[in-house]
């Protein structure tokens, strides 16, 4: 798969693949490197700041590796969702420090320092993701909410962004 390729090389040049070609890297490889305990891309990239949110953020992290694990057992698609996560899609703690402003801005959250993914944006972040996944039909399934700047967050806000300017409103989602 394509998608797969990409993140190989993603990986392998980020130190967390060998520097193999990307075609005689298994998925297997792959999936280990993103999954791997402390040291993988999804723990290095995406650590939990807030600790009261230990249990929602075991629940990502678990639905994440219950994707990949499907995916490896049985051929079962990995949602892109999962995929965002994989390709660094999702803002967090590296991510550009535009990007984190921005986010800090939908929020409405005050902060001293906006260009640095805070543990205030985790609560934040993951009440909008409940809102917005228990607005979606069954035939979608479920999926843990996030405490991550997932797509389906940005979007959220910014239409409740769009919405509040519209009528004349506050733009706080979260509120």
């Amino acid at each position: 798969m394509f998608i797969h390729d990409i993140i190989k090389i993603k990986y392998i040049n980020e130190g967390y693949l060998p520097n193999y070609p990307y075609h005689m890297i298994t998925d297997k490889e792959m999936i280990d490197a993103f999954l791997k305990e402390d040291e993988g891309y999804l723990a290095i990239n995406y650590p939990l700041l807030d600790s009261e949110l230990q249990e929602d953020y075991d629940a990502l992290m678990d639905g994440i590796a219950e994707c990949a694990h499907a995916y490896l057992n049985d051929g079962t698609e990995i949602p892109s969702w999962v995929y965002s996560y994989m390709l660094g899609n999702t803002w967090s703690i590296y991510s550009d420090s535009a990007d984190i402003a921005y986010l800090y801005e939908l929020l409405n959250l005050p902060t001293e320092v906006y260009d640095t993914f805070g543990a205030d944006l985790q609560p934040a972040c993951l009440q909008v993701s409940k809102e917005w996944l228990s607005k979606l039909p069954a035939k979608y399934g479920s999926r843990p909410a996030t405490v991550f700047g997932e797509p389906h967050v940005i979007k959220s806000l910014r239409l409740a962004a769009a919405n509040a300017f519209e009528l004349g409103g506050e733009t706080n989602a979260i509120s």
